[in-house]
């Protein structure tokens, strides 16, 4: 009898396992395809949002930014007009390109005289020498101190900055441009805010190149504010493999060309009551310097050099990322025995220190 009822109950256990099964198959089914509506739908609502602030942007460009033009070059995104001038009215300083769209004066590509040190300078716009004048940038400041110290030389500190650059776009520069001028000596000037590919360009990339998909990039955006790291620790550890590759990468390229590589850290200049003594950020240069070395990459960090003057940040810069005159003169003193002792002796190397004691 007992298996005779259990023979009974099996085909119904059986009929409802396999309803929930349908069900179940049924809601994930649903599901997919609710999402699926929803993030296409997305997709499209920001795409034409995008467009209508692109078309904005573009506007804002053209009646504000005087150098900015696309780059033939996609990895590039942008690069500057040659011959072109922007003013600035407010801090009432100018930046003029030579003919190949860079804030320098005009040079022959490969015309080299014996006695003639050609330096490199590539960067975003601190080494562009934003919000000051060209006189005052620590590319000009460095090369006026060098030519005073080494008399005997013909120095060229060459500027080639782009404001909003990071770090791919910086080894696409060295590899299509600025090798081409056959530099001597190849000074990267990096800033924490290099490791953010996304914001610290001022909307730039953004502009240039629009996002491969608006749902996934808003995702990103609230993992960021959920994780509530501070803004450097979170590009930092988001991006610092990709950083660390490309500066392999130049590394490798000068090499093979015979060129010297240097990179020189500057600190982030937020206020504090203390100055650089109690700098929240020196883990993450410690860290950037431990990787260059293992790499075999010339390295200087500045925030030690910054420390040890006891001085506010705020007397050094216009906000955290840019340096004001005195920061870039003082950036200009701390760079030339670094950059130069190399190329002469312990004797004349040591002779440059009196010109870091004042300013002409």
């Amino acid at each position: 009898m007992s298996q005779r009822l259990l023979s009974k109950k099996q085909p119904l256990f059986n009929v409802m396992g396999n309803d929930l099964t349908k069900n179940i198959i049924l809601a994930v089914s649903s599901f997919i395809v609710a999402s699926v509506l929803f993030i296409g739908g997305y997709e499209v609502y920001q795409s034409h949002r995008y467009e209508q602030w692109k078309s904005a942007h573009e506007r804002m460009i053209q009646q504000h930014d005087t150098l900015t033009i696309p780059s033939p070059n996609e990895l590039l995104m942008w690069e500057y007009r040659p011959h072109a001038e922007f003013y600035d009215p407010q801090l009432q300083y100018k930046i003029q390109t030579n003919s190949y769209g860079f804030r320098d004066v005009e040079y022959e590509l490969t015309s080299k005289e014996q006695y003639l040190i050609r330096v490199a300078f590539i960067g975003d716009s601190i080494t562009l020498g934003l919000k000051v004048s060209e006189e005052n940038t620590f590319v000009r400041r460095f090369e006026k101190l060098a030519r005073d110290a080494y008399p005997g030389w013909q120095i060229q500190a060459m500027n080639f900055g782009i404001d909003g650059y990071q770090v791919i776009q910086i080894y696409e520069l060295l590899r299509t441009k600025v090798l081409r001028f056959r530099p001597d000596n190849v000074v990267y000037v990096m800033c924490l805010n290099d490791f953010d590919f996304d914001d610290a360009s001022g909307k730039k990339i953004l502009y240039f190149k629009k996002p491969n998909s608006f749902f996934l990039k808003k995702l990103e955006s609230l993992y960021k504010r959920l994780s509530q790291k501070e803004y450097h620790r979170y590009y930092f550890e988001r991006n610092k493999r990709t950083v660390f590759h490309y500066l392999s990468k130049m590394h490798e390229l000068l090499e093979r060309e015979g060129i010297r590589f240097q990179v020189v850290l500057l600190p982030v200049f937020e206020e504090s009551d203390d100055g650089f003594k109690s700098y929240p950020l020196k883990d993450l240069h410690q860290q950037i310097a431990k990787s260059l070395t293992e790499d075999k990459i010339e390295v200087a960090d500045l925030i030690e050099n910054f420390a040890k003057q006891d001085t506010s940040p705020k007397v050094y810069a216009y906000d955290i990322w840019h340096p004001n005159e005195e920061g870039h003169w003082f950036i200009a003193q701390q760079l030339l025995r670094p950059v130069l002792q190399s190329y002469f002796d312990a004797e004349s190397a040591s002779g440059a220190d009196a010109f870091y004691v004042e300013k002409n």
